[in-house]
């Protein structure tokens, strides 16, 4: 009779833990539309969009509520981080540049399903779009061709990574088109290893993109029984683990996985734990987004041939107290032993300083490209118990 009744109250226990979370997502939802409907009134007034003593307002009144009710100041801090977070997203993906006024899109991206630029433009695209039709394509410059060709709105490619670096056909194909860029995404890239195996031991072949093989280097360098094989994108790989059996897997997601009804076979394959591929959505016109958006804006210069030029181009942008997010070199095409230089900067293009800034820049170089304006992606969280040293 005891052991019935402890069941019985594990069982009333979870429904209530179940019952709250429930709840929990429903308030979450109900934040993150009045999150939606302050974009909205931010942008007919054009206040900021981020008003970082207002975070620190709402955060400080969180720990201390939740100090009152026992919990943990750190983990009331995270979860309210967590919330204001999802709401400048949403503000964001209702500010951000924008190509076309319709409600739906069309996508263009390497690989097709499970691949990871399936799951970023995912989320990139949700809350941008009611519906995103993808355009899968094998290769980058397939991509960019089909925007230009008007198969698809966006083209959705990886520009950067934290292991890597630079993605230089990305950068060869912006020096030779013309779209304009439209947007980022930052996506926390988790290397698997994943197939129908077990265990490790019994995979002989791992089959990835050659930007996956390599940032798995270290990796599967401690297990030389693994034979590599570049394919074109992550799907193919997961294609040809499913159609090879057992001994073969492939580089890919624990999300790719499931997708795909694999194993997760060994869970960390990344060289780098913080590990992020940076996207860009790449359209052929796009309104800029809202000033008051936080923002980037890329560029793409030329200096002349003399000592100091480059510094001489880049100085306004700290005269004006503009932070450049990136600066990248590629050899000019036609033009042995010169640079082209992208560059990305903090601010609005048309942000006063920006200009001044823009107007310095176009002196200074021989060769000026606008590339696009954007809604930043990286929203550093604000913290009241870092301030006050008592941050986890």
């Amino acid at each position: 009779m005891g052991e019935c009744m402890d069941e019985q109250t594990l069982r009333d226990i979870r429904a209530g833990i179940d019952a709250a979370d429930r709840e929990i997502l429903r308030l979450t939802a109900e934040r993150a539309a009045l999150g939606a409907r302050l974009a909205a009134a931010k942008a007919v007034s054009g206040a900021p969009v981020r008003d970082t003593e207002r975070e620190k307002a709402v955060l400080a009144r969180a720990v201390e509520a939740g100090e009152a009710m026992g919990l943990e100041p750190a983990a009331v801090e995270r979860l309210y981080q967590t919330l204001i977070e999802m709401s400048l997203r949403g503000q964001r993906a209702a500010l951000d540049a924008r190509a076309g006024e319709s409600r739906e899109t069309r996508v263009a991206y390497l690989g097709g399903p499970g691949s990871y630029s399936h799951f970023a433009a995912q989320a990139h695209f949700r809350g941008r779009y009611d519906a995103v039709e993808p355009v899968v394509r094998r290769d980058f410059e397939s991509i960019v061709r089909s925007v230009e060709k008007g198969e698809a709105e966006y083209g959705f490619l990886p520009i950067e990574n934290t292991t890597t670096g630079g993605i230089s056909e990305v950068y060869d194909l912006l020096l030779d088109c013309d779209l304009t860029i439209a947007g980022e995404h930052h996506y926390k890239v988790r290397h698997c290893i994943v197939g129908k195996a077990a265990s490790l031991d019994a995979v002989s072949t791992v089959y990835g993109h050659p930007q996956a093989l390599a940032q798995s280097r270290r990796f599967l360098a401690r297990h030389p029984h693994l034979v590599s094989r570049f394919v074109s994108s992550s799907t193919r790989a997961l294609e040809l683990a499913m159609e090879e059996g057992p001994a073969s897997a492939a580089i890919a997601g624990a999300d790719a996985a499931r997708l795909f009804g694999m194993n997760v076979i060994a869970a960390e394959a990344n060289d780098q734990a913080e590990n992020y591929t940076r996207f860009i959505a790449l359209a052929r016109e796009a309104a800029l987004p809202a000033i008051n958006l936080p923002c980037k804006t890329s560029v793409m210069f030329a200096t002349a041939d003399r000592p100091g030029a480059l510094l001489d181009a880049l100085a306004a942008f700290r005269d004006e107290g503009i932070n450049l997010a990136k600066l990248e070199s590629r050899p000019a095409p036609g033009a042995p032993w010169e640079e082209m230089f992208f560059l990305d900067f903090e601010a609005h293009r048309n942000d006063p300083a920006a200009r001044r800034a823009m107007d310095a820049l176009s002196a200074a170089a021989r060769r000026l490209r606008i590339l696009g304006c954007y809604g930043a992606d990286r929203i550093a969280p604000v913290s009241v118990l870092a301030e006050h040293g008592k941050g986890g």
